[in-house]
């Protein structure tokens, strides 16, 4: 056994591709498909189900010897990072990659980390959900926070999960608008309304599965600015959906220019905000401090 052989499983498995595994490490893929070969050999166990339509899938025996391996990769990684500590001059740098609309955890916990850590670069990027798993599982970036629903087909391999909190999906319309008096209202109570939708991908979920269970609503535009979201609610042009740990910390939300509407007779939504780590490396003293702050701040949201 090799330490190679580690290193190839868990790609692999990271991405259910032998392909995708040998473009990233830089080898063939005959190479990666001989060398698991070999490893499997070795062991006398399958650590994958190969198939062209599945591509390669861990076994039951082959999830144990993953975890293993995870550790292994996470101790290699330890002793670069000891070595690296000795040698470094440069300044320390933090990255983050979200899904939209989690800006606001992120700038409170970067103004109370900046207060102790004032020479570090901290670099925010916001992407989609599949790229923010990619950038943690490719170590592009140190940290990840998406939100994330059971109900979605995600592949979590080669990162670890952790739920910060989880949220209640409400409807949110102008405090001018017939609805503003009502504390809870059904789907069906807004079938005559108008719409507006923030583009992400949790909220283009939802809306699809709404219309498909009930109707169209009209839609006014769909946007990735929240500010232009906000107006047109203010100015009672539309309504809009949103789980409500994104909404209560807009000034619109808490001045009461718009508000808050539980959402009934609608089965649950089940989703959260979490973390994203990578499962084949540890967290640098600064990602696990910033963290802290993180959770810190989501504890006062």
């Amino acid at each position: 056994m090799t330490f190679e052989q580690i290193l190839y499983i868990v790609e692999v498995a990271k991405h259910r591709s032998l392909s995708v595994a040998a473009q990233n490490l830089h080898v063939t893929q005959s190479g990666i498909s001989q060398a698991i070969t070999n490893l499997e050999k070795e062991l006398g166990l399958k650590i994958f189900y190969r198939s062209r339509g599945q591509g390669a899938v861990p076994t039951d025996e082959g999830k144990i010897i993953l975890k293993q391996a995870y550790e292994v990769i996470r101790k290699v990684e330890e002793i670069k990072e000891t070595a690296n500590s000795f040698l470094s001059t440069e300044a320390e740098e933090l990255k983050i990659s979200s899904s939209p609309g989690l800006t606001t955890f992120l700038v409170k916990a970067v103004s109370t980390f900046n207060h102790e850590f004032q020479d570090v670069h901290m670099e925010y990027a916001e992407k989609n959900v599949s790229a923010v798993l990619e950038d943690v599982r490719q170590h592009k970036t140190d940290i990840g926070l998406i939100t994330y629903s059971s109900d979605w087909n995600i592949n979590l391999e080669g990162v670890s999960f952790e739920v910060l909190f989880e949220g209640k999906q409400k409807v949110y319309v102008s405090k001018h608008s017939p609805l503003a008096n009502l504390s809870s209202v059904t789907p069906q109570e807004l079938l005559n309304q108008t719409l507006v939708t923030y583009k992400g991908e949790f909220m283009q979920y939802f809306i699809k599965e709404f219309f498909n269970k009930y109707k169209p609503l009209r839609i006014l535009f769909t946007s990735n600015n929240i500010e232009g979201v906000l107006q047109a609610i203010i100015e009672n042009s539309a309504i809009t959906f949103s789980p409500d740990f994104i909404m209560k910390n807009y000034q619109p939300i808490i001045k009461g220019d718009i508000l808050p509407i539980d959402l009934v007779n609608h089965e649950p939504v089940n989703f959260s905000i979490g973390l994203v780590l990578p499962e084949d490396k540890n967290l640098s003293t600064l990602a696990k401090k910033y963290i802290d702050y993180l959770k810190s701040e989501t504890i006062t949201c």
